[in-house]
């Protein structure tokens, strides 16, 4: 079996299992004539996609990527805002991904509890970084640090608007490159003031 389909095979295998974001309008259940149309509820296929599609030889789309996944929630399959990063474990190193666990409790189960009877999912716009204390590093051949920032709406399981969510989160990132291919060594978040 080549890379590629080794790759996309580990990915669809992670990510069955797993909630995603939302789909695009285009994506919705067509109405038959005997039936009302009811949206699809969010599913895997916009993470898997972007999964697929990250080039791989640049950091900074990898960076973006896993930005966008780990701030891309499903309040009715997702039990934490880890879930979030579970699904992007495809573009973490080994060791990152065998480390990345859901906790028990949820820090936003409140939140998660006004939500979940709406079906609801968050939209997150990934946009630069906030400049980080101390030193962010010096990008070298193998090794390349970026930081983004993260806000987000949630929209119901129909696809409307519901609220948007006050914080905002910065994204420190460590990449390594390996076999030309970035992945992500390690990553910090943290919400910021509003």
């Amino acid at each position: 079996m080549s890379l590629t389909k080794t790759l996309a095979a580990i990915v669809l295998a992670a990510a069955l299992p797993l909630a995603g974001c939302a789909q695009t309008a285009t994506d919705q259940t067509a109405a038959s004539p005997s039936s009302t149309a009811t949206p699809k509820p969010p599913t895997m296929d916009v993470a898997v996609s972007k999964l697929l599609e990250v080039d791989r030889a640049h950091p900074d789309k990898v960076a973006a990527a896993f930005a966008d996944i780990i701030t891309c929630w499903d309040v009715a399959n997702d039990r934490t805002e880890t879930a979030a990063a579970l699904r992007a474990q495809p573009l973490m190193i080994p060791e990152l991904a065998q480390r990345t666990v859901e906790p028990e409790r949820n820090a936003s189960q409140a939140l998660w509890l006004e939500l979940a009877p709406l079906g609801a999912f968050s939209e997150p716009t990934i946009g630069p970084g906030v400049p980080v204390d101390g030193d962010e590093g010096t990008d070298t051949e193998d090794v390349a640090y970026r930081n983004l920032t993260a806000t987000w709406t949630w929209r119901d399981a129909d696809g409307k608007h519901l609220k948007a969510d006050q914080r905002k989160r910065n994204i420190f990132l460590v990449l390594t490159k390996s076999n030309g291919v970035w992945s992500v060594a390690d990553y910090v978040t943290e919400d910021l003031p509003a």
